[in-house]
């Protein structure tokens, strides 16, 4: 089964993401997804139990190769080395796109062994049975989990009624499940706050997430990054030179809150627009396109940063590392810290349920999940401008002058090294990162990426309006 058959299949079932969140996959059963699972190869009790079982201290060292799938964010050479360095065994990173991810985990779950996923990703892969519940017991550091993946706030923000936990697929929205495999939560899904006790499984083991926002030029839009909100996209002083990520999902939502910022729209959930909410934020943006307001709409990492640096650009979309790595050449580029809120997004680690299988492979998949958390990884993803579920730890892997600039807020007292290991000046002595501290960058969400309920709808209103 063809993810687009699986999609099509779940709509007909009225499977909406809506019918998750209330009902969990216990809803899904009243709908009879038993043999919708089958066909995509899944197991009905979510091997739960199979994954305690292969739970380890009988396993034998694992001697093969681990293969990881995700998008790559974090796939890169220098994970890859420090991992195998400390771990003893081989990995093999496929990296891949969002839609081929989600479609190997669905269809061709035996291709991999970990899926390097997001939040985000759950309403499509969760339901397809391939992958196991993981106790949290076996994640060595849990309780040093970032409580913004828990409750959505982070421990220094609770209580704090200012910061906002945001629309989407937060993490605590999405991450929580029971033994057999059903969606569940511990925080209210609007405030929260929690009740009860912690469940005792998860679908993906955090690692790597961010805020992002827009990258502009300093020296054109002279403004402090929490002076430059959402609406400057559509400033029309800049027109002709905005460009705008092309993933339906990620672009409407920050176009969507470049709507809101600007008292064009308000939208129930700007994670999971409607149809109509789709419709009107479309008309926006064909309007705006017939006026000339966007140069681009980018699809790499490597685009924004070429269209940025050659000025064709002067607000964009953009992703952490791009914005470090621009401003270690020397480009006057600023990160927007926008008072309506970042976007959103966070990753982990879920392992493909035939692993359990084997308790030694499933053992190695464990080591690699916690040695995420163990400071080397965090450190590599930090120098980028990620944080990680698990940060402290990271600490002994970077130099005092670096977890102060990017953990808290400080200003450089060297300069900050290039991201990718380049020769470059690195970011200038005294500069500070915009937004400031992870605690006042974590304080408010306007959204997270998200799977709306209405995505092919949303696919399809994208493309017309890049077509026009």
């Amino acid at each position: 089964m063809s993810e687009r058959d699986w999609l099509q299949d779940v709509e007909r079932r009225g499977l909406t993401r809506r019918a998750f969140v209330k009902g969990g996959l216990g809803a899904a059963g009243a709908l009879s997804i038993g043999p919708l699972l089958a066909a995509c190869g899944g197991d009905d009790d979510g091997g739960g139990g199979a994954a305690q079982q292969a739970g380890t201290e009988e396993a034998e060292d694992f001697t093969g190769t681990i293969r990881v799938t995700g998008l790559g964010v974090d796939l890169i050479d220098p994970i890859k080395a420090a991992a195998e360095a400390a771990l003893g065994f081989t990995l093999a990173f496929d990296v891949t796109d969002t839609v081929t991810g989600r479609n190997k985990v669905v269809t061709q779950p035996d291709s991999l062994d970990i899926f390097s996923g997001y939040y985000n990703d759950i309403d499509q892969i969760w339901p397809s049975g391939n992958m196991v519940p993981i106790p949290i017991e076996q994640v060595a550091r849990w309780g040093e989990v970032s409580q913004l993946h828990k409750t959505g706030k982070v421990a220094e923000n609770e209580g704090n009624s200012s910061c906002t936990v945001g629309d989407g697929d937060a993490p605590f929205r999405k991450m929580y499940v029971t033994e057999e495999g059903e969606e569940t939560s511990w925080a209210d899904p609007g405030t929260g706050e929690v009740s009860g006790d912690e469940p005792a499984f998860v679908n993906l083991v955090p690692h790597n997430f961010n805020m992002d926002s827009m990258g502009y030029n300093g020296d054109v839009i002279q403004k402090e990054p929490d002076q430059v909100n959402w609406d400057e996209l559509l400033n029309p002083e800049w027109r002709g030179r905005v460009a705008v990520l092309n993933d339906p999902s990620i672009g409407m939502q920050d176009v969507g809150n470049a709507a809101v910022a600007a008292g064009m729209m308000e939208f129930e959930d700007l994670g999971n627009m409607t149809q109509e909410e789709i419709d009107g934020l479309i008309k926006i943006l064909l309007d705006l396109k017939g006026k000339g307001q966007f140069r681009a709409f980018w699809t790499t990492f490597d685009e924004s940063v070429t269209l940025m640096q050659s000025g064709e650009v002067v607000i964009e979309s953009m992703w952490s590392p791009a914005v470090a790595l621009l401003q270690s050449s020397g480009h006057p580029t600023r990160y927007a810290a926008p008072s309506g809120g970042f976007r959103g997004w966070a990753g982990g680690h879920g392992i493909m349920s035939h692993v359990a299988d084997d308790p030694s492979k499933y053992q190695a998949c464990l080591d690699y999940i916690n040695w995420w958390h163990e400071g080397e990884a965090g450190a590599i993803m930090m120098r980028q401008g990620y944080y990680n579920a698990v940060q402290e730890p990271s600490r002994e892997f970077v130099e005092p002058f670096e977890w102060e600039y990017w953990i808290e807020g400080q200003p450089a007292t060297q300069p900050i090294p290039n991201p990718f290991g380049q020769e470059t000046e690195g970011i200038p002595v005294g500069s500070v990162r915009d937004g400031g501290a992870f605690v006042d960058r974590a304080c408010v969400y306007s959204s997270w990426n998200s799977l709306m309920d209405e995505q092919q709808y949303q696919v399809q209103r994208w493309n017309e309006f890049l077509a026009a």
